[in-house]
């Protein structure tokens, strides 16, 4: 059974807010109690974007949170600006999951969509921890922490997350959708590289109680360098993108994520948290990327 509230719902939706600095902000109790249609319309009307300077633009998500994007960006910076959220099927998940005093991980953070989200969920006496090594994306996102008065709760890595730490890596960036970077080998060039980190020598030995991992296909690399998390075997919430297509060895990934003790679901675009056998998810055609979310 989902989670939410059905987008499809017959109920007429609220008169839209007003846009104005006086206007109320999202609460985000509305996540959980409204359908989303109503949701998605506030947040629009109190999007506000304004342009700043050096291909900079600063608008509101979620209907909350001052966030600085990219103007360049025709992916997620794009939908930032004129709608004020992004894949409101995972945002209503995460809101449902994540609760105060715990410690978050957003690992592939990008511009900080979800790092914002969560440092609000966990509160004061939480903690997230941000990973992102694409350097403009991560000045962006400390820009936007501060300016929403998260700087004390959230640590911000610019290191890429891997199977082991201190490798040199490549991050080849697309300009125009810089959420799709992927990590690479160097070549035999003067290219730019980055020293790689494990989420566990990341976090050491604090307790871990979500992680998110959208890395482009480092999944399996990631997942590697945080042996120790999971050999705890504390509760966990676990929000894993996977995509058969990009893996040698796809079931053998997921028979090593589901060795752990983890129950297994996706997040469906229309109906929320669903339970999904692995028999699916290796099946499935579609090269589009499940978002798994894991529970023990």
């Amino acid at each position: 059974m989902s989670l939410f509230r059905s987008s499809r719902q017959p109920s007429p939706l609220p008169p839209a807010p007003p846009a104005s600095p006086s206007a109320p902000l999202f609460d985000l109790a509305n996540l959980r109690t409204r359908t989303r249609a109503e949701n998605e319309s506030w947040m629009r009307a109190l999007a506000s974007p304004v342009f700043v300077a050096q291909a900079t633009a600063l608008c509101r998500i979620l209907g909350r949170y001052k966030a600085y994007v990219d103007t360049r960006d025709a992916g997620l910076s794009a939908h930032l600006l004129l709608d004020g959220y992004w894949e409101m099927w995972v945002t209503e998940a995460m809101a449902s999951a994540v609760r105060p005093g715990m410690h978050a991980v957003d690992c592939g953070a990008n511009v900080g969509y979800y790092t914002l989200l969560l440092a609000d969920l966990v509160g004061a006496a939480g903690r997230v921890t941000a990973v992102e090594p694409n350097a403009r994306m991560v000045g962006l996102l400390r820009r936007s922490l501060l300016a929403n008065g998260f700087g004390s709760r959230v640590t911000l890595c610019d290191r890429p997350a891997y199977g082991r730490s201190d490798v040199s890596m490549v991050l080849d960036v697309p300009e125009d959708h810089p959420q799709n970077a992927t990590l690479r080998a160097p070549g035999e060039g003067r290219e730019r590289t980055l020293s790689t980190i494990t989420l566990d020598d990341l976090v050491g030995d604090a307790p871990v109680d979500f992680v998110k991992i959208d890395v482009e296909g480092a999944e399996e690399q990631v997942w590697a360098g945080m042996a120790g998390i999971l050999r705890r075997g504390a509760p966990l919430t676990v929000y894993l993108e996977f995509n058969a297509h990009r893996y040698d060895a796809p079931e053998r990934f997921l028979d090593e994520v589901l060795s752990h003790g983890f129950t297994v679901a996706s997040i469906d675009a229309e109906r929320g948290v669903l339970p999904v056998t692995p028999e699916a998810i290796l099946a499935r055609e579609s090269r589009e990327d499940w978002m798994l979310v894991l529970t023990r």
